[in-house]
């Protein structure tokens, strides 16, 4: 993996290159249309006396005139040849070297290396390491070098001027130091780039992969800058402040804009819970700088839901609870199972009263009820830490009606399901035990109201939590304005014979797969129980 991340990276810097050589090539090409009319321009002139085309002029108007002209038309092919040839650097190295040839020549037309044109050829073999990478550069410098001193060596064989190798020796010894300093910044600075775009390729993928961790997050989480106006935040804040999906997060509620104002004010203010809306569940916030100790900067945004919270310890009391319960209810067996065999072995006397006899029925009823209640304890306590899993609600909606329909063969079931793909993070045991208390419920009071049993599931998603319900609806007369406080209590039931164990059974299971259980009112006049899960996103703890 990082070797190919390195191999991309060496060939952007690459790409990079070809392009910064090409913007190059162009700048050096106005610089030798700027010189080869130089040339033209000092040989013309008579104010200054000039040893330019002393020895050969012939020599050097060919020379100047074909490297002006070439110059001159070059610009127009320049990128073509560019893209053609820019591979293996041909055009670079031909262009560098064919000036070095050029020069060299205008040289020897001028009467020799004193005729003050070697200078120039510097300039091309500094260029040339710079368009020119690897050891190929180095070829330029020799070829430079190489020319210079023949075009000396040339000189003094058929001219009258005398060679001067020694100057040609001590530019040929700067050609090459230019070359080979050049060569050496070039590698470093393309190491250095290779090692900074190396560094930015990281931190974008670390960058994107908070980012995708943040979003992730059930913990609201909200950036907001000095004006207090939001410059990132994640799908569960908009969730926790009931913000409209597809709407943008700009500002802040009012609520958490003043609560941000009195931290900025005093960064020890400890902010209570609150409710920015009705409808939204009440949060708890916390504030963090993102510059140390620098309240009025940015300023990063913790929501979380009380709710949760307070279930969570809820949860904790009630599992001591559950086992205190379940260690009275083994102490009250034995002496109700005894009290009970007691009064079926009195009841089967023949010595016994009709009056008597009744009492013993009642004696054996309530034990009987007793009994229930006991069993009712002793199931909940030896609940198992709920397996989550993610599963689609309307398939096992539509299951659980099966199977159901073998147990109340004369039952009404119908479903309404919104989106067919509702996913939920549940207990499948846990969620068919909760759904039977329900439903056992629902056909109860159903035909109690008018002798038919119906039940009605609706199943969809929330539009501002995203999260996904179950609605059963049953077609009683509902319950007492009185009742609905106490509903979820324990021992509280209006049912004759009833334990009062269902419904906080019922409550306790999903509290522990993080969902929860509501009542309201239907429309249809009965009761409306409704279990709000978790997101199926969310890692249940």
């Amino acid at each position: 993996m990082l070797t190919e991340q390195r191999e991309n990276i060496v060939a952007e810097i690459e790409s990079r290159r070809l392009e910064l050589n090409l913007g190059l090539l162009n700048i050096y090409n106005i610089y030798r249309i700027f010189i080869g009319l130089a040339l033209i321009a000092i040989v013309e002139q008579t104010f200054i006396e000039t040893r330019l085309g002393s020895y050969d002029r012939p020599l050097y108007w060919i020379t100047t005139l074909a490297y002006t002209g070439t110059n001159l038309i070059l610009p127009a092919g320049l990128r073509w040849l560019h893209k053609q040839v820019s591979s293996d650097q041909t055009l670079n190295l031909a262009l560098v070297c064919i000036d070095a040839i050029a020069l060299t020549l205008l040289t020897f037309a001028s009467g020799g290396i004193t005729s003050g044109i070697a200078p120039l050829i510097l300039i091309t073999v500094a260029t040339g390491a710079i368009l020119v990478t690897g050891r190929t550069a180095t070829f330029v410098a020799a070829v430079a070098s190489v020319a210079l001193l023949y075009e000396e060596f040339y000189l003094g064989l058929v001219g009258p001027v005398e060679a001067d190798f020694f100057q040609a020796g001590v530019y040929g010894i700067i050609y090459f130091t230019t070359s080979l300093v050049i060569q050496r910044i070039s590698r470093r600075i393309r190491a250095n780039e290779i090692k900074t775009l190396t560094q930015a390729s990281e931190l974008a993928d670390l960058e994107r992969l908070n980012r995708q961790i943040i979003q992730r997050m059930r913990t609201g989480i909200i950036v907001v800058d000095p004006d207090d106006r939001v410059r990132m935040h994640n799908q569960s804040a908009r969730a926790l402040l009931g913000t409209d999906i597809g709407e943008p997060l700009l500002t802040l509620p009012s609520p958490l804009q003043r609560a941000v104002k009195h931290w900025r004010g005093n960064s020890n203010h400890r902010v209570p819970p609150l409710r920015v809306a009705h409808h939204t569940p009440e949060i708890r916030v916390n504030f963090s700088a993102i510059r140390s100790q620098n309240t009025a900067g940015d300023v990063t945004i913790f929501i979380e839901d009380t709710g949760e919270i307070q279930r969570q310890a809820q949860q904790l009391k009630l599992a001591e609870l559950g086992r205190l319960s379940a260690s009275i209810a083994h102490e009250v067996r034995n002496p109700l199972g005894a009290i009970s065999h007691a009064a079926q072995l009195l009841n089967e006397s023949d010595a016994l009263l009709p009056a008597d006899q009744r009492l013993t029925d009642i004696i054996i009823n309530h034990c009987s009820r007793m009994n229930g209640v006991i069993e009712n304890v002793l199931e909940m306590s030896r609940h198992k830490h709920p397996e989550p899993q993610v599963i689609n609600l309307a398939d096992n909606i539509n299951q659980f009606i099966s199977q159901s329909a073998e147990s109340f063969p004369d039952a009404e079931f119908s479903v309404d399901i919104g989106p067919t793909e509702t996913l939920v993070r549940v207990d499948p045991a846990h969620l068919i035990q909760a759904l039977t208390n329900l439903v056992d419920n629902a056909l109860r009071y159903s035909e109690l109201n008018d002798q038919r049993q119906r039940v009605r599931f609706e199943v969809g998603v929330e539009q501002g939590s995203e999260r996904p319900f179950l609605n059963i609806i049953d077609f009683g007369i509902g319950v007492a304005e009185d009742q609905i406080p106490r509903l979820f209590q324990p021992f509280s039931t209006t049912a004759a014979g009833g334990t009062g164990l269902g419904l906080y059974i019922t409550k306790e299971l999903c509290d522990a797969n993080q969902a929860q259980v509501s009542y309201s009112r239907h429309a249809s006049g009965g009761s409306c129980f409704r279990i709000l899960f978790s997101h199926p996103d969310r890692i249940a703890s």
